[in-house]
């Protein structure tokens, strides 16, 4: 199991990646911030590889990623983003080769770990999935790799997600039939440029019934606005639902793939009993009917998010990783929030 090794075998690989000699010495990245400018150029190397993980979506680089905590280069035909969150310390993605493109991945991983020694921080290559988890171990063995199943995705059957259909959303089918005798004149449309302000709004009363504002969520409100304020630009497309001709709910996403659609931002007031589940359904019903998979993203390690999520039975998980040179399983301070 990753990440799971005994002592000795520890002690023997951190000799090896000692020992490893790669011509590190002249490594230097140009950074760049994530603009709408450089979607083209990102997914000229996201997409081909046809994977399924949010972390690859260009807009979620693009909303998250403001303000210098994502930044891009380029270095030999490969694709490498940097992340530099508050209280975690700078790490990197899987560098991402352009596709049919030769390059020495076992160079492009250590490149990325010198630049993270050079600036002082413990090297990590964090939520690497596949395929550059195979393409990882086979280029570096010898690197240390632990799950991060906080940041692992949660990939749903469209047509399960439509319907509600079997014992195990049975639950979630009695929420829909509760929405529907208590507003049977609900109104279901796609979002629109028009119903920007009223989003913001709605998010903005969903914020205040929080006990704690975090500066996460402070955080969210501005990605939240990129996404609504640009969704022409980055292909989202949106669904809303009124009641009374009130807007009381509102979720974003985009085709990341042609067979996948990916769920970026889902908000509702959730005095109307039910709410959740009807935007969920409804937005897949009227949005996603080209696509067999919805991907709703990660949980966070937060346990309601994640209590909700499984609750719907993904059908799999977009398992990720972090790779680094020693064995950090015991090590405080690599997530930013430990003790």
């Amino acid at each position: 199991m990753p990440g799971v090794q005994c002592l000795c075998k520890n002690q023997k690989k951190e000799e090896i990646v000692n020992n490893i000699e790669i011509k590190t010495s002249s490594v230097s990245f140009q950074f760049y911030p994530i603009t709408l400018d450089k979607k083209q150029l990102i997914e000229s190397y996201t997409k081909p590889w046809g994977a399924e993980c949010s972390d690859l979506s260009f807009t979620n680089m693009f909303i998250w990623g403001t303000d210098g905590k994502m930044e891009y280069a380029e270095k030999d035909n490969v694709l490498y983003i940097k992340l530099d969150f508050k209280r975690v310390p700078i790490y990197f993605w899987a560098p991402i080769p352009k596709y049919g493109e030769n390059v020495n991945y076992r160079k492009a991983v250590y490149d990325a770990i010198e630049y993270m020694k050079k600036v002082g921080v413990e090297p990590t290559i964090r939520s690497v999935s596949s395929p550059f988890y195979e393409m990882m171990q086979k280029a570096c063995p010898e690197l240390f790799i632990q799950p991060t199943d906080i940041a692992w995705d949660y990939v749903y059957e469209r047509e399960k997600l439509e319907t509600l259909s079997g014992k195990k959303l049975h639950a979630k089918r009695n929420h829909v039939n509760k929405f529907l005798s208590l507003y049977p004149d609900y109104e279901y449309r796609k979002l629109e440029t028009s119903m920007i302000e009223d989003c913001i709004a709605l998010y903005d009363q969903w914020k205040e019934e929080k006990e704690e504002i975090s500066a996460e969520l402070k955080e969210e409100r501005k990605s939240v606005l990129l996404a609504l304020n640009h969704m022409e630009e980055l292909g989202l497309v949106g669904g809303a639902i009124f009641i009374e001709n009130k807007l009381v709910a509102f979720t974003l996403g985009e085709r990341l793939q042609p067979h996948l659609q990916l769920v970026h931002i889902e908000k509702a007031d959730a005095s109307f009993e039910g709410i959740y589940p009807m935007i969920n359904q409804q937005y897949v019903k009227n949005e996603c009917t080209e696509v067999e998979l919805i991907n709703r993203e990660e949980d966070m390690g937060i346990e309601g998010m994640r209590k909700a999520k499984r609750a719907y039975h993904p059908v799999k998980m977009i398992e990720k990783y972090m790779f680094s040179p020693r064995d950090l399983s015991q090590v405080k301070g690599i997530w930013g929030w430990e003790e």
